[in-house]
């Protein structure tokens, strides 16, 4: 009797003890929101290595190697660069939309119950997954705005390259090659901690227990 009350309170504040087989829209609504954070994060990672891509190219250019070769594959691999981007923000939108409709078919599944102490309970848990989905999709907007800057200062360059391309132009435009690079150095490890948090919202979507030592795949420490 004690393991069929459990298991029926696992259902109700978001859990599930069973692998397969569920019948709750908001348990439906969790997988698919999981399995879109997975995309996301696939994104994410095509986005850091394409921006890794490019700070080579640019260090090629001022170093003077390849240097022609290094400017077409710069140009490249920006414009890439810029449709992983337009990917991501569409991906992000979808996993806001999940996230609204998980929540509002969690509260509707429990808003018949008549134990305080279950609906307290069941309550916190839905305060608790609106609060870290509000904290990781602040650092996704605070990521994205730097990801902008860096953008479009990644777009001047080529802007200035293609109307005045030279080695001489390359040693004038220096120190906004040197900033690009450093910006985009910060930008890899912003993505890296913006992932881990994404990672640990997406196992506690799911119900799946995040341990203290777990952690994702982090990019710059991959050899890239």
């Amino acid at each position: 009797m004690k393991n069929i009350f459990f298991a029926a309170a696992l259902v109700l504040i978001g859990l599930t003890p069973w692998s397969q087989g569920q019948d709750s829209d908001s348990l439906n609504l969790a997988a698919d929101q999981a399995d879109s954070m997975n995309k996301l994060d696939d994104l994410m990672g095509r986005a850091q290595k394409r921006l890794e891509y490019i700070l080579t190219n640019l260090g090629d250019l001022q170093a003077g190697n390849g240097a022609k070769k290094a400017y077409d594959e710069f140009k490249d691999n920006l414009e890439d660069l810029k449709d992983i981007r337009g990917d991501i923000k569409d991906r992000t939108e979808k996993v806001r939309d999940l996230q609204g409709s998980r929540i509002a078919a969690w509260t509707k599944e429990v808003s018949g119950m008549n134990d305080k102490e279950m609906r307290k309970l069941t309550n916190d848990q839905i305060d608790k997954a609106k609060a870290d989905f509000d904290s990781l999709d602040k650092q996704i907007r605070e990521v994205g705005g730097d990801a902008n800057d860096l953008t479009t200062l990644l777009e001047d360059l080529k802007k200035y390259f293609d109307s005045s391309y030279s080695a001489d132009s390359v040693k004038t435009a220096g120190p906004m090659i040197d900033k690009a690079r450093t910006s985009g150095r910060e930008m890899q490890k912003s993505v890296d901690a913006l992932r881990d948090t994404l990672y640990k919202n997406k196992k506690e979507v799911k119900g799946t227990p995040v341990s203290a030592g777990s952690r994702r795949f982090s990019f710059t420490s991959s050899g890239f």
